[in-house]
C-alpha cells in the first residue's frame, strides 16, 4: 500500500466514522418522537405506485414508471422522475414479487421523521436496504447531513454516509446539528 492510498483509506475511514458518530448524535439528541420510522420498516407491506406512464417489460421482469412517480409503503414515501421495478413471477398464484426499485432523477425518500434526497436511489426490498447517491442530503428535524452516497439498513437502522471526493469537499461528510437551548439562569 502506498503512502497516498494509505492516507486516502484512512481519511475515508475517518469520514465514515464521523458520519456514524453524527447519526448517533442525531439519535441521542433528537426528541423521542423524532426517532426514525425507517428502522424496522416492514418491507412486506403492500407497495402502491402511481406515475404518469408505465412501460411493462415482462420478458425482462421489470416495469418502468415515468413522470412524477410516487411509491407508498406504510409510512415510507419514495418520489422520483423514473422508477424501474424489478420483479419475478415465482409465486404460484401469479402475483409478481418485487425485489428492487431503482430510481433516477430527483430522488426523495420521505417519512414522518426524516427526509432523504439525492440524484438516484435504490430500494432493495429483498435485502431491506436503501441506497441513495449523488448530492445526498439527510434531514431529521433541523439537523442535516450531506455526502455523496448513503446506505440505510431498514432492519437495524444503521446508516453509512460517504463523503464527496471533489476538490471542494476533500472527501468529507458534512453535518449541521441543533443542540439543546442553554438553560436560563434563575
Amino acid at each position: 500500500m502506498t503512502a497516498t492510498s494509505f492516507w486516502y483509506s484512512r481519511t475515508r475511514h475517518m469520514a465514515l466514522a464521523t458520519a456514524a458518530l453524527a447519526f448517533c448524535v442525531v439519535a441521542v439528541t433528537a426528541p423521542a418522537n423524532s426517532q426514525s420510522v425507517l428502522k424496522d420498516h416492514d418491507t412486506y407491506q403492500p407497495i402502491d405506485i402511481s406515475a404518469e406512464r408505465l412501460e411493462m417489460q415482462q420478458k425482462q421482469g421489470r416495469a418502468v414508471f415515468t413522470g412524477a412517480v410516487q411509491v407508498l409503503q406504510g409510512k415510507l414515501t419514495l418520489r422520483s422522475n423514473t422508477i424501474t421495478v424489478f420483479y419475478d413471477r415465482a409465486d404460484t398464484d401469479g402475483d409478481p414479487s418485487i425485489s428492487r426499485l431503482d430510481a433516477q432523477g430527483q430522488f426523495q425518500l420521505l417519512s414522518d421523521s426524516e427526509t432523504l434526497t439525492g440524484d438516484w436511489g435504490i430500494y432493495d426490498v429483498d435485502r431491506q436496504l436503501i441506497t441513495v447517491g449523488g448530492a445526498v442530503v439527510f434531514r431529521q428535524g433541523s439537523s442535516e447531513l450531506t455526502g455523496s452516497r448513503l446506505e440505510f439498513d431498514l432492519v437495524s437502522g444503521l446508516a453509512k454516509l460517504d463523503g464527496e471526493n471533489t476538490a471542494d469537499e476533500n472527501g468529507r461528510v458534512r453535518g449541521s446539528f441543533t443542540v439543546p437551548s442553554k438553560p436560563k439562569p434563575d
